[in-house]
């Protein structure tokens, strides 16, 4: 049949192209992910995050796909991108920052809502750790930003389809849920008011 080889050359080629692309995104994802889980655990320590190094891995790999769809809205890198929304977002929430959006981090808003919805645990995190200190005022604040985080959560009505959010919103609920009795115990069992 006339172009049938051609047609299968080029769709071959394209396959090689979007392989050897995919395999690079996979291991800048992998950088990306190690380093904001660095940069989220130096936050719970209460050290500097290395920023820097994270948002450059980002933007490497965000770069490296930037003209092949097909990578840049796989799981590789919306795994990655969901991970880094995660992190800066946990930052802004700790530091009292403006709250980046998914178009100032240069992300997709699937991986930003995804990484919103994770960003709730990590928020559960330092809450724990105040409460552990006996920062119970330190704690209230944190759990009102929790409760602000969870109702935009709450917000999104979307279909799994366009982003997978209703299994995460049953997690966010959990969470709060399990938040308040932690909060409320706490406060309950050493007396309110408490030193900060």
């Amino acid at each position: 049949m006339t172009g049938l080889d051609e047609a299968g050359r080029q769709a071959a080629g394209r396959f090689e192209e979007l392989e050897k692309a995919r395999d690079i995104a996979v291991n800048g994802s992998r950088a990306v992910i190690r380093m904001t889980k660095r940069v989220m655990h130096s936050v719970h320590l209460g050290q500097d995050e290395a920023v820097t190094g994270m948002d450059e891995a980002m933007a490497a790999l965000l770069g490296s796909v930037a003209d092949l769809p097909e990578i840049l809205h796989s799981g590789v890198v919306g795994d990655a991108m969901a991970e880094y929304a995660e992190a800066r977002l946990l930052i802004a929430f700790v530091h009292g920052e403006p709250v980046p959006s998914a178009e100032t981090l240069g992300i997709t808003p699937q991986s930003w809502a995804l990484g919103l919805c994770d960003s709730l645990g990590e928020l559960r995190r330092v809450l724990l750790t105040q409460l552990m200190s006996a920062e119970t005022d330190a704690a209230r604040r944190t759990f009102g930003m929790m409760e602000e985080v969870a109702g935009i959560i709450m917000d999104f009505d979307v279909p799994d389809a366009i982003v997978p959010l209703r299994r995460k919103q049953d997690v966010a609920r959990g969470i709060m849920e399990r938040t308040r009795s932690d909060i409320a115990t706490a406060i309950v069992t050493s007396g309110y008011p408490h030193r900060d």
